[in-house]
């Protein structure tokens, strides 16, 4: 909008429209009309003239022939915010795949012997660092680490570790191997869907899994829950947002000691299937941001107690099992077999069944009951045994209210070596 502000000094004098900011404009008759704007601003409104005082100078045949100034009053403009920067997207499965599986490793445990007992995941996760589950490194003697590029090394250092955690992390040489990149845990969310490796047939596998609970477990720590379950060889590996990024440790288990072969161990299809069931996540906010160089090797961590020692098998012994009542004569028959007690039962009983293989006949039987710190809380008085081929029952007994309410795990052993392992649960 325009409004004149000083009525036009020449009597000829006339109304020039100009759009925009006018340059001196040519006319017919060497006639020059010329837009001027005082004060002068910076800013234009939009695409038409600036607000301000503007004065039209009319010149004719050279010669100032009068002026007309007005103002122009131009309407805000709405500002329009800069946009948003665009949120990053999501990586693919493929990138995530190739990039994940450059930082990961298998874990095989090794025993006394020299014989390879049991495979789990871990991934690097600085120079020199290997995070993974507890229970991938718990009961060995040796580890041996096979990285992506296919390099191979055996080590028996680790730099820290949690029983109760069920994280560990092992030292050794990673060479040029990256670091998997870590994200944050608080950001997971119950009902999102994330990323995990699980293991069939072998090879490392991808896909997708749920996030189904987050609890604190007393004396255990902070768990994701996760569905569905993945396979055994699947603990230690990193659980991944879906940018790949690590943002905690498969495992979770809150029955340390529990991961064993089912070869040796005889124990019920439900009850291993329920122990080595790979169904929770460590955040990884639950590891040490800074440790120190000085570890421990497995050696020394099984003297103090921290890792379970294993379990020898022995062809003489065929098969165990607890109960909540045991029959008095070998001849009657067995009892039906119970995990679940509670606090208020009178006792527990646990029965094993032997039989000579070989040269073997004579031994010391012994039994131990260990809480989830791999403390020992009932020991069963030694007793002298004698084999032959005739099956032979073994039997023994202890009140359940010498336990706390959870997991404990009772170790059969045999001359001063474990040789059978179960577990049981106890509640109020």
């Amino acid at each position: 909008m325009a409004r004149p502000t000083d009525p036009a000094s020449h009597p000829n004098a006339f109304v020039a429209v100009i759009v925009g900011l006018a340059e001196p404009l040519p006319l017919a008759d060497d006639r020059v009309v010329a837009a001027n704007r005082t004060p002068p601003r910076e800013e234009v409104q939009g695409d038409g003239m600036a607000s301000g005082i503007w004065t039209v100078e009319i010149r004719i045949d050279g010669q100032p022939a009068g002026s007309q100034a007005f103002e122009i009053v131009a309407p805000e403009q709405p500002r329009v915010p800069p946009p948003e920067p665009a949120a990053p997207k999501p990586a693919t499965m493929d990138d995530i795949f190739h990039n994940a599986t450059r930082s990961m490793v298998w874990i095989r445990k090794i025993d006394a012997t020299g014989r390879r007992e049991d495979t789990a995941l871990g991934f690097v996760t600085g120079k020199n660092r290997i995070a993974t589950a507890f229970q991938a490194v718990d009961a060995a003697t040796k580890l041996q680490i096979e990285f992506s590029d296919g390099r191979k090394v055996e080590t028996d250092k680790i730099a820290a570790c949690s029983r109760t955690g069920d994280w560990a992390l092992i030292e050794t040489d990673t060479s040029a191997i990256p670091a998997l990149p870590s994200g944050d845990p608080k950001l997971v969310n119950v009902g999102e869907r994330l990323i995990a490796f699980n293991v069939e047939n072998g090879a490392r596998a991808i896909g997708g899994v749920d996030i189904t609970g987050d609890r604190m477990v007393p004396g255990f720590g902070e768990r994701i829950q996760i569905s569905p379950a993945l396979a055994s060889e699947a603990a230690g590996g990193p659980l991944l947002d879906l940018w790949g990024r690590a943002v905690g440790i498969l495992g979770g288990s809150i029955a340390p000691g529990s991961r064993f072969g089912q070869r040796s161990m005889s124990v019920s299809p439900g009850l291993f299937s329920s122990l080595a069931a790979v169904n929770a996540a460590v955040p990884l906010s639950a590891l040490p941001g800074n440790v120190s160089s000085q570890g421990a090797t497995l050696a020394e961590l099984m003297t103090s107690g921290v890792l379970t020692e294993p379990v020898s098998a022995m062809p003489e012994f065929l098969y165990g099992g607890t109960a909540l009542d045991m029959a008095k004569k070998a001849g009657e028959p067995m009892p039906n077999d119970v995990i679940e007690f509670t606090v208020r039962d009178p006792q527990i009983w646990v029965y094993s069944v032997w039989a000579q293989k070989g040269k073997l006949s004579k031994g010391l039987v012994t039994a131990k009951v260990h809480d989830e710190q791999n403390r020992v809380r009932v020991t069963i008085a030694p007793k002298k045994v004698s084999l032959s081929s005739t099956l032979s029952r073994l039997t023994f007994s202890f009140p359940a209210a010498a336990l706390k309410p959870g997991a404990s795990r009772i170790d059969l052993i045999w001359d001063g070596r474990p040789v059978w392992r179960t577990f049981i649960h106890l509640t109020e």
